[in-house]
This record gives structure tokens, sequence and C-alpha cells, in this order.
């Protein structure tokens, strides 16, 4: 029975969260339409699918922001303003909300070098220990023949975090996984 209710669940909820907005775009774009309402107003009906398309593309392309948090998570450091990713991606949460996001972020080099005595203040271990996924994989061939120098990482219950220092003295690689 669970597992029925489980798929049933799986099929209704996208055809709410997809075809309520698009019912209602068509409804009122039709009373627009009904009632004369200029064309360049009728533009308004699809509110409701421009906002889901939004947060459908963000869901899939998250924003710099999203990135900026997880480093603050994993490090318990902001990240300065004068930062710039040069490579970032996240896998889609699962049905329980676990996701893995692995970033490389360009920073000066002062922050670099404070950064490596802070995560082990902030209780991550220098080691080799990596948690392999495809997303890792992919950031590691966007590295641009940089190696990795120096290696910190924390296993938690329910995350894992690791920081890569990168040979160009400037660059670090973030990962975040929740399991």
């Amino acid at each position: 029975m669970d597992e029925f209710f489980y798929s049933l669940l799986l099929i209704l909820v996208p055809i709410l969260i997809f075809g309520i907005p698009i019912l209602l775009s068509y409804w009122v774009y039709k009373i627009f339409k009904k009632k004369d309402i200029k064309p360049k107003w009728r533009i308004l009906a699809f509110l409701p699918i421009f906002v889901i398309g939004y947060f459908v593309y963000s869901a899939f392309y998250p924003s710099s922001e999203f990135y900026e948090t997880d480093f603050k998570e994993v490090t318990g450091i902001e990240l300065p303003q004068e930062t710039e990713f040069e490579y970032k991606t996240s896998s889609y949460p699962d049905q329980h909300g676990d996701y893995t996001s692995v970033s490389i972020i360009k920073v000066e080099t002062d922050f670099y070098k404070n950064l490596q005595s802070k995560l082990s203040e902030n209780g991550l271990f220098e080691n080799e220990n990596r948690l392999g996924c495809p997303e890792l994989d992919n950031a590691e061939r966007e590295m641009s023949g940089l190696k990795i120098e120096r290696e910190f990482s924390k296993e938690l219950d329910d995350s894992f975090y690791y920081v890569a220092f990168l040979s160009d003295k400037s660059s670090i690689l973030v990962q975040r996984s929740s399991h």
C-alpha cells in the first residue's frame, strides 16, 4: 500500500505543480481576451508559468549565492566579495533533500593562505579523504591542469565536507555532500 501511495504521489505532485499554473494562465488569458484587454496586457496571464519556470530553472542551475552558502557551511567562513566562481555544479536533490555541490572558486592570495589554518580550527582535518561523485569528477576535469596541493575534509552524520587547495595558490575546490 505504501508503495502504491508513493507512486501515486510521484504522478500527482508534478501534475499539480505544473498543471495548476498552466490552467490558471489559460483561464486568465481567456478572460482577458473575452473582456477585450489589449494584447500587451495579456502577457500577464502567463505570469504563473513564468514563476514556475524560474523555480525550475533555479533548481537545475543554482545561483552563486547557493554556492556561497555551501562554502560557508563547509568552511565556517564567509567568502570575500572579490571572489570568482571558475566552475560550479550540483546534483538535483533526491527525495530526501540530499544533494552534492562542487565549485572551484578563485580568491585573493591572502584569503587562500589564511583559509588553510582556519579550516583546522573549524574541525576539518588535513587528509586525502574524498567522496567520489560525478560532480567532483567533472570539476577535476575543469581544473585546467592545476594540481591539488592540500586537502581537508570532515564527515558528519548526514554530510561530507571537502576543501582542496589548487596549485595556482588562488583557487579552491569545495565539495558539500549530504547523504
